[in-house]
């Protein structure tokens, strides 16, 4: 009896993993209004195409030292109830004004610059901005970081270990627990 619910388990593994990793990934069907074309999609070094959630029609760009940033806003499309937020990751602390833009309007094309002052840790911490507004009657919103102390280690380790897959990518293997 007990030989027989050792086979049966033995089988239900086996089963099991042999259909792991034998679905292929099925591409959508379909193109939402927000989605965007192949044109329009980003792609990366490794040429593989990587597209971006649909967000405001704003583009940040940020100059940073070693304890401010000049943050460039270039609002795409006319926009309302423009707020801009600021915040800190792992050790960085904002300590200029948190919402340094509040209720404001800007015209297609124009510009806003939003000065931020922070202590960052002597490790690799993040600025991370939202700019969140009324865009054609819709509230729409776009989240950016940027890398302070890009070459120190990160204050935060994650978990697993990282190897090199089959297709010569760095993969995180995490431990069972």
């Amino acid at each position: 009896m007990k030989r027989g619910n050792e086979m049966r388990a033995l089988w239900m593994l086996a089963c099991v993993v042999a259909a792991c990793g034998t679905v292929e990934r099925k591409e959508p069907d379909h193109v939402g209004p927000d989605t965007p074309s192949a044109a329009e999609a980003n792609v990366d070094e490794g040429g593989e195409v990587r597209t971006q959630k649909p967000g405001a029609p704003v583009k940040v760009e940020g100059r940073l030292a070693s304890s401010s940033a000049v943050l460039t806003i270039d609002f795409e499309e006319s926009a309302s109830e423009v707020s801009v937020e600021v915040w800190g990751v792992d050790g960085l602390v904002v300590t200029s004004a948190k919402e340094p833009v509040q209720n404001r309007e800007f015209g297609r094309g124009e510009k806003a610059s939003v000065e931020v002052s922070f202590t960052a840790p002597a490790t690799r911490a993040d600025l991370a901005v939202r700019v969140r507004g009324t865009f054609d009657g819709r509230v729409r919103e776009r989240v950016q970081s940027f890398t302070v102390n890009a070459e120190a280690p990160s204050l935060t380790q994650p978990p697993g270990e990282v190897r090199m897959g089959p297709d010569g990518r760095p993969v995180r293997v995490m431990r069972p627990e």
